[in-house]
């Protein structure tokens, strides 16, 4: 039976393979990094360093390759936001909802950058 369940999932992995594209935007500290890491490894850390400009992590679960752009929430980097949003298969925008001062800025930074 195992030999016939690898077959099988070799043949699916033929056909149904799929690869995929997420930009994770959001304010500096919103936990954006956290999240990558998260889907990459299934682990959590609290020593994590502020993102300059941004990371692209591939991940592949199944048949599913998923590349991830962690772009870095700074005032000066949300310009280029909008270029590493474009063609991808979804946008995530993660918001820290413990800090409530800032979803009011999270929301003017989302529609302004588009």
């Amino acid at each position: 039976m195992g030999l016939w369940d690898s077959f099988l999932n070799w043949l699916r992995s033929l056909f149904f393979k799929q690869e995929m594209e997420l930009s994770l935007i959001g304010l500096q500290n919103a936990g954006k990094t956290s999240l990558v890491n998260a889907i990459a490894t299934g682990g959590y850390s609290e020593d994590m360093i502020p993102t300059v400009g941004f990371n692209m992590r591939k991940v592949t679960k199944g048949n599913v390759t998923i590349k991830l752009w962690d772009l870095g929430g700074q005032r000066r980097f949300r310009t280029m936001w909008e270029r590493y949003c474009r063609g991808v298969s979804a946008i995530i925008y993660v918001v820290d909802a413990a800090d409530r001062d800032s979803i009011p800025i999270a929301q003017v930074s989302y529609t302004s950058c588009w």
